[in-house]
This record gives structure tokens, C-alpha cells and sequence, in this order.
């Protein structure tokens, strides 16, 4: 069930839900006496596989339904992420791990507004084409792999990528 995650931006976070495309094929195969019937079956169930915090209920509606008329073929645009969007890529090894934990220190210390996603999953990986570790991937662009900078030097290549638009004003 880990392999079937889908992320679905819900606000300014971009959140793994599993049994998605389950659910999208089965009630996509359905007739609906109204898209609101849809809509709160779609909840229901997407709640049952998955956590969804209860003040948040109308945000992940919303996602769920635009990305179930994504699936059916229906125009419904993306919501853009609020910031960068940031990809490590690695094996869930100690030198990984630590790119990782440096990447969270610089965008805290920084204030810098980024979706951060952290991927050792091989069957995610396999999707990047990336074959040197730990790989950094911004705004999908790969920017790092196979090496480790200096934190002086990686904070500079993430403040390059953020701009002046891309942090908070301390």
C-alpha cells in the first residue's frame, strides 16, 4: 500500500494519500445523482485509508474533487504550491539522511517557504532517473547528485532558487 501513495496538494502542503487511484477507478465507474453526492462519497472513503485532520475536511474535499476530475478527464487546474518545491532523493542512508536534515535546517533558518518532500522510496526513485546519492531536485530541476556541499553552498544554491519572493519577512 506504500507503493500507492498520490499527492495531492491540500493548501500549501503537498500530501501523500494512499488508495487514491482505487478509489478514483471505483467511483468513476459509478453514475452520480449529483456531483455533491460524489464529491462527499469521494471524503468519506479517501478518509477511511487515510488521516485528515478534522478542521481540515472542506480543504481535502476540495483537493479530492479537483484531482478526481483530473482522473476523469474533467479541466481542473492545479493549485500552485505557495513556494519552492523541493525533492531529496535518497537511500534512507546516514549520509542521505543527513542532506536531508540539512536542507530542513537552512529552509527553517531561512524562512524560506518550500514543500519538502523527502523520497527513499525505490519505486519513487526509479521515476527520477537518478542514479548518484543524496540527489536534490528543485522546482524539478535536478540540481545536485552524488555529492554532499558545504552548508554555506548549498544554502546559497537554495536561496539562488528561492528569490526575494520565497521567504518570510523576519
Amino acid at each position: 500500500m506504500a507503493d500507492d501513495l498520490t499527492f495531492v496538494r491540500i493548501g500549501k502542503n503537498l500530501i501523500g494519500l494512499s488508495g487514491l487511484t482505487e478509489i478514483f477507478q471505483e467511483l468513476a465507474s459509478r453514475s452520480w445523482e449529483s456531483p455533491a453526492a460524489a464529491q462527499e462519497e469521494l471524503l468519506r472513503r479517501a478518509a477511511g485509508a487515510n488521516y485528515m485532520p478534522s478542521g481540515s475536511r472542506d480543504d481535502y474535499g476540495r483537493a479530492l474533487w479537483r484531482e478526481f476530475r483530473r482522473f476523469t478527464g474533467d479541466a481542473a487546474e492545479a493549485e500552485a504550491a505557495a513556494g519552492l518545491e523541493i525533492k531529496v532523493l535518497g537511500l534512507g542512508c546516514s549520509g542521505c539522511q543527513k542532506f536531508y536534515q540539512q536542507v530542513v535546517d537552512i529552509l527553517a533558518a531561512r524562512a524560506i517557504i518550500a514543500d519538502l518532500q523527502y523520497i527513499t522510496a525505490p519505486a519513487l526513485l526509479n521515476d527520477y532517473d537518478v542514479r548518484s546519492f543524496p540527489a536534490l531536485i528543485i522546482n524539478g530541476r535536478l540540481v545536485l547528485a552524488g555529492q554532499r556541499p558545504a552548508s554555506a553552498q548549498l544554502e546559497k544554491i537554495l536561496l539562488a532558487h528561492a528569490g526575494p519572493d520565497r521567504t518570510i519577512e523576519a
